[in-house]
């Protein structure tokens, strides 16, 4: 699944493309995947995008607003023209749709625009999906208001980690990085580099985190999203971003899916293991 850095690029690459626009009309061929009235964003513009950890948040001018998750295999793809392949602008699961004759049998949602641009929602898998939301609720959204803090989120403190750690003592380090609700947009393979980074093993249990530990596993953490946002993000097996190109990360993995190969470190080798039923990659010597 496509974690922070990911569905960041995808925002903006479409906020380049898509802001302004005016929604003329919304084909719907898979209900299950789209939530709500579409006659509620027909006729209104594209105002702008955020993003909320790992969903896509599509403002428009009237009262409502569109969230967009990707999930596993979910894709967003601009076309200038309808049928017209040759300005395409594409983000999420890296599969032929790219080159694809759109709509295909994986498109469920349509945004045809007044200029005649057209933005598809495919999804392979079917676990996306578009829910239309008034502005005001956004905040009650259960998706959106059990999340915790983003990484950049001056929320984001030792103090607060301290606090979360101190009700879930026994709970790993891993498995606490990985829910939603304490870091926000952080993901499997995120989580494994910033831990590396921290020298923390994913088997440690939260009450034996010091402060220390926690100040800087909250400083790796950003580094880490900085480092993949600066090199496009990882296209590990489900991501491309916007102009259809890979995103770099994965090229710079210290431990993520390098199963056998030497720490970077130059102490041990890197060793897969299963934390909270997820992959795990770390070092043995130095993740203490």
């Amino acid at each position: 699944m496509p974690e922070l850095p990911e569905v960041e690029i995808v925002k903006r690459g479409l906020q380049s493309k898509i802001v302004g626009k005016k929604i003329r009309d919304v084909e719907i061929i898979n209900v299950k995947l789209f939530q709500g009235d579409k006659g509620l964003v027909e006729g209104s513009s594209i105002e702008s995008i955020e993003r909320r950890a790992k969903m896509i948040i599509v403002n428009s001018t009237g009262d409502y607003l569109l969230l967009i998750h990707l999930k596993m295999t979910g894709q967003l793809i601009y076309d200038t023209c309808r049928g017209d392949k040759t300005d395409r602008v594409f983000g999420g699961h890296p599969s032929a749709d790219w080159v694809a004759d759109l709509p295909n049998k994986f498109t469920h949602v349509i945004f045809n625009f007044t200029d005649g641009g057209v933005l598809y929602f495919n999804d392979l898998r079917q676990f996306g999906y578009i829910k239309l939301i008034k502005k005001d609720d956004l905040g009650i959204v259960k998706a959106i208001k059990e999340l915790g803090p983003e990484p950049y989120d001056e929320r984001l403190t030792p103090e607060y980690l301290m606090s979360v750690f101190a009700k879930r003592p026994r709970v790993k380090i891993k498995q606490l990085l990985l829910d939603q609700t304490v870091i926000a947009g952080v993901g499997n393979i995120y989580a494994d580099e910033s831990l590396f980074c921290a020298g923390i093993s994913p088997l440690r249990v939260a009450k034996d985190i010091t402060r220390v530990e926690i100040v800087k596993l909250i400083d790796c953490i950003i580094k880490v999203i900085d480092f993949a946002l600066e090199n496009g993000g990882s296209s590990e097996n489900t991501f491309v971003h916007v102009d259809g190109g890979k995103g770099s990360m994965q090229n710079f993995f210290k431990v993520y899916r390098q199963t056998g190969l030497k720490c970077p470190n130059g102490c041990g080798r890197i060793t897969r293991i299963v934390v909270g039923g997820r992959g795990t990659h770390y070092c043995p010597i130095c993740q203490k």
